[in-house]
Parts: C-alpha cells; structure tokens; sequence
C-alpha cells in the first residue's frame, strides 16, 4: 500500500519548503504555491507578463549556494510575509508586497553570499496578479509537474551507501511510503490516484548537485548522483506526475496505479 507520508510546497525557489495536510490540485497545474518566487541573478531578464522556462542556473539555488540549507524560513503565501532565520535568530521579518522591503530583501541575499554589488539578485515572481492563479512555476523542468518521492527507495539507497540521507536533500512535493523500493519507475506512462485527483507519471527526476548539500549542516557531504549512478546505474530518484484530473490530496491517502 503506498500511502501519502508527506505535502510540501517550496514558496521560494532555494529555501524552506512548507508542509501541508492537503491540497487541491489543479490539472494541468503545479502544487499551488510552489516555487512561485525566486531569486533572479542579476544578469537574468524575466517577463513576469511572459514567462519563459529559465534553467535553474539563472536562480539562486542550493546547486550553487549551499549556504541558502543554513537558512530557515517561513513564507506566508496569503501575506507574503518572510521570516527568516540563522541558527535559531530573527534576521529578516518583513511583508514582500512594496518595493523597499523587496529591496531589502534582495540586499539581504547579496550581503548573506558575498554578492558584489552590481551581482545583487532580484526576487521574481510568477504569479498573475489579476486572477492570482499561478501563471509559471520557478521549477527545475518547463513542465507543470507535481515530484514525487518513494521512502523506500531512500531507504535502499541508505541500506547501500551505509549512512543516513535526509529525504529534505531531494526537495519532493509529495513523499510516499511505498509498497517496495523503486517501484516509481515502473509507473512512467501510467496513471495514479491520490485522493480524489489522477496524475500521470511521465519522466524519473534526475538528481543533480543540489542534493549533495546537508540540509542540516549546509555543506556538501557526499556526491549522491554520483553515489546513485554508482549503487543503481544511473542518475535517477524520484518521478514526475502530471496532473490530468484535479482533486483534493490529503496526507494518508492512498495512492493506487490504474
């Protein structure tokens, strides 16, 4: 039985994600809310009136900063308030919804990485304000996609390496405990049920640097996609879902293949 143990949501590209008890999935869509900000590099132009799929290289990101897992924070989507903290200390307790606090943020994130000053990054956003539906996602693939990640599968991986990994590495929207490790990759083309909503898996997650920072420590401690490849032959952990009907999804729901 694979059941729902985990909700995230990644407000921010690059920071915190948050958990969620449910959520309504929107066909077609990504989890609402996730990545729906992040930091630009200061050579990066986005159109927020179009958006264009830009890889993650263009953001501020765990595959290059490490130093953002030192960070906690909390992002309340209603508000825009971010609160940020740095070993248990308030550094940045602010309302994103007017220019000088934007400011103020982005002069945080250039201070907190040893940016230049003309290396300062510009927070984006892929919102459509007049519908505040969730117009473009800051995702690491041009598709709509929901990520999924199966426990058990983590848990072979560990079995192998003889160490512990944090699921937190990998950065999934939904975490499952399945039936058996790896049985995810024979879902690719099928669809699943979650609650009340069906998605189609349609492509593995390759796994990329990002997942070689501590989520704890904020260093990089071992090379997991090397790791992978070494263990299973290739670079893969985790899927791909698309959305094809919308429905709630709840932690504990089932999630069965039809």
């Amino acid at each position: 039985m694979n059941i729902i143990e985990q909700i995230t949501k990644y407000p921010i590209k690059g920071l915190s994600g948050q958990n969620l008890e449910s959520v309504f999935l929107e066909k077609n869509q990504v989890l609402p809310g996730d990545r729906e900000f992040a930091f630009a590099r200061s050579n990066v132009k986005f159109n927020p009136e179009e958006p264009v799929y830009l890889k993650k290289s263009n953001f501020l990101a765990l595959v290059k900063e490490e130093k953002l897992a030192s960070l906690k924070t909390e992002f309340n989507s209603s508000t825009q308030q971010l609160k940020i903290k740095i070993d248990g200390k308030n550094v940045f307790n602010e309302n994103l919804t007017n220019e000088e606090n934007i400011r103020k943020i982005e002069c945080f994130f250039q201070k907190f990485l040893n940016l230049r000053n003309e290396e300062k990054p510009t927070l984006v956003r892929g919102i459509e304000e007049k519908t505040s539906l969730l117009k473009h996602s800051f995702s690491d693939l041009p598709d709509k996609a929901i990520s999924i990640l199966n426990l058990k599968s983590i848990q072979d991986f560990e079995i192998k390496l003889g160490r512990q990994i944090s699921p937190l590495r990998f950065r999934a929207n939904i975490l499952i405990n399945g039936n058996q490790p790896w049985e995810e990759f024979n879902w690719i083309g099928k669809k699943v049920t979650i609650g009340t909503s069906v998605l189609k898996i349609f492509k593995r997650t390759q796994r990329c640097a990002a997942t070689n920072v501590n989520p704890e420590s904020a260093e990089r401690d071992i090379n997991l996609p090397k790791e992978i490849k070494n263990h299973y032959g290739h670079f893969d952990l985790g899927v791909y879902a698309q959305v094809i009907k919308s429905g709630l999804v709840s932690v504990n729901n089932r999630l069965e293949t039809m």
